[in-house]
């Protein structure tokens, strides 16, 4: 079959060779299960495709054949269920077996699945199953007391599956046993077939659901340029939730159709207990969160201690990854770091190749081949190269989500004219590299000027004793806006105003005057989305209180 795979171009001499060579070629009757598990049975069926790891250091590992069986029979349990084409199915589950069955089961019956991130509490819950009318909700038996209550209310909901069931009635390890091993579908699958619903993260507004069709998934041939090419001796590993498009799209399912074993864990994230882990199963790749590597970063000697990691090829992004981090995953952790840029409505959009091309060391990337990006201002005009704008995507792309649930105005909106505006700025210089400037809520005006807070945090997790930072704009009478910082030390320095005047005079250093922290605040923690993004915009309304107040 034709699928993600053959989306890339392999022999190119550099990124501008694999755009001009590029032609999307999505068949019709494209279908996810059959991408990502069915094609392997044949060659491979025995072979492994998921290896997990779970919190008491028990592994399981899973072949393909094992996997397409135990789908199957969860499909055909959730028919028995009542599930039907286009009925939701919603996941509240960690990184483990039953959450990538329940995905690819409801995919075999034509639904739709909703990943919910185990950090939301019962009313958030409660407002997404809600919003999309879940037909089905899968939990563990740790949160069934505490959600019963929730999910008994909602009209729409015919069951609440439950794993680590024991006996009860709808146990998902009963359901499973019961379920035939023989599944027929009620008829091919479509590449327009809607397969995947997504909350946004809210960084900027109320979270919206995503629906994307199974062509998105063939469209998200970034995988294997920020991977520097997959290869079939491949272990991939990320601690990134599969409840976000970084976490479940990156991480599995843009995965599994080049055949790569995917390694999984739900423990919690515990940087010196991640590395032993990936170390011990010799993940060679994966997708790192900047805040994940700034939590690694914190680990002393990381290359000493842990000689035996076979890392070769990581990416990041989700927010600015600094020269800092880039630094650290070379000299420490052994391996490249490549960027990748996208978002829950269009993922893997723009990155970086080092296999192809290096890329300057602050740059977003380029667009990945497929996909045209363009900068723009508010009428829609592309603006010259060098001059800031929105970045845009052009409409019709195949990786573009198919909609918002119920919600076609708030689709047409990101829309001017041809271009789908993702809500961050940047610009792009005449060689084609991106250059990220900040979301376009975040960008600071101070001075006249507009300031990025990524480039100001880059400058200030460069200074020795720096964890982690997050930068905004505070009302300042004679600037317009000033520049305060939030920083997070290293867990053997204390803070002092010997440290407040090193980061200040590096950032006029590195960058600019009117671009250094005026105020500088150390914290213990951040604000932080469920995907790990630092929400500036709690410290902005938490800064307007303060100074009301005051």
């Amino acid at each position: 079959m034709i699928g993600l795979r053959d989306q890339t171009v392999r022999d190119a001499v550099d990124i501008d060779d694999a755009h001009a060579r590029h032609r999307w070629n999505i068949p019709p009757d494209y279908g996810v299960v059959g991408d990502c598990l069915l094609r392997h049975l044949q060659d491979r069926g025995d072979q492994t495709c998921l290896i997990f790891d779970d919190d008491a250091g028990h592994v399981q590992r899973w072949s393909w054949r094992r996997m397409v069986e135990a789908v199957d029979r969860f499909a055909n349990a959730l028919r028995a269920l009542g599930v039907q084409r286009g009925d939701v199915v919603a996941i509240y589950l960690p990184q483990r077996p039953e959450n990538a069955i329940a995905h690819f089961a409801a995919y075999r019956l034509g639904a739709m699945s909703l990943p919910i991130s185990k950090l939301f509490a019962p009313d958030a819950v409660r407002f997404r199953l809600s919003h999309v009318r879940a037909k089905v909700f899968i939990a563990e038996a740790e949160v069934a007391e505490r959600f019963s209550e929730v999910v008994s209310g909602l009209p729409d909901l015919a069951a609440f599956v439950v794993v680590d069931g024991g006996d009860r009635p709808n146990a998902f390890e009963t359901l499973i046993a019961k379920g035939s091993s023989t599944f027929t579908p009620d008829r091919a699958p479509r590449s327009d077939d809607p397969f995947l619903l997504m909350f946004t993260s809210g960084t900027t507004g109320d979270p919206k659901a995503v629906v994307h069709h199974a062509r998105a998934l063939a469209a998200h041939n970034g995988a294997d340029y920020v991977f520097n090419f997959l290869r079939a001796d491949d272990l991939y590993f990320s601690s990134a939730d599969w409840a976000w498009i970084g976490g479940l799209a990156d991480g599995l399912l843009a995965i599994w159709p080049y055949g790569v074993p995917v390694l999984a864990s739900n423990a919690r994230f515990d940087p010196e207990r991640t590395l032993r882990m990936v170390e011990r199963h010799g993940a060679t790749c994966g997708l790192y969160a900047p805040t994940a590597l700034k939590r690694l970063r914190e680990l002393p000697r990381v290359r000493e201690r842990f000689a035996g990691l076979r890392l070769r090829s990581i990416f990041s992004g989700g927010e600015a990854v600094s020269a800092e981090l880039r630094r650290f995953a070379r000299e420490q952790m052994g391996c490249e770091l490549n960027i990748g840029y996208g978002q829950t409505e269009a993922n893997y959009l723009v990155g970086t190749c080092g296999a192809l091309e290096e890329a300057p060391a602050d740059a977003l990337g380029k667009p990945f081949p497929g996909h045209e990006i363009r900068i723009v201002d508010e009428a829609g005009q592309v603006v010259p190269h060098g001059e800031l704008g929105s970045i845009a995507l052009r409409r019709g792309d195949p990786v573009l989500m198919a909609g918002y649930f119920n919600n076609p105005r708030a689709y047409e909106e990101r829309f001017v004219g041809d271009w789908y505006l993702t809500g961050d700025t940047g610009w792009q210089e005449d060689s084609g590299y991106l250059y990220f400037k900040g979301r376009i809520d975040d960008v600071i005006k101070t001075s006249g000027y507009r300031v990025g807070p990524g480039e100001v945090e880059a400058a200030i997790i460069a200074v020795p004793g720096v964890a982690s930072c997050a930068v905004i704009g505070v009302p300042d009478a004679r600037v317009g806006e000033s520049i305060k910082a939030f920083i997070k030390v290293m867990p053997d320095v204390v803070p002092s105003p010997e440290l407040t005047a090193r980061i200040q005079d590096h950032v006029r250093s590195v960058l600019a005057v009117h671009e250094y922290p005026r105020e500088i605040e150390y914290v213990d923690d951040m604000p932080v989305t469920v995907t790990g993004k630092i929400r500036r915009r709690d410290l902005r309304e938490m800064e307007i209180k303060r100074r009301a107040g005051s």
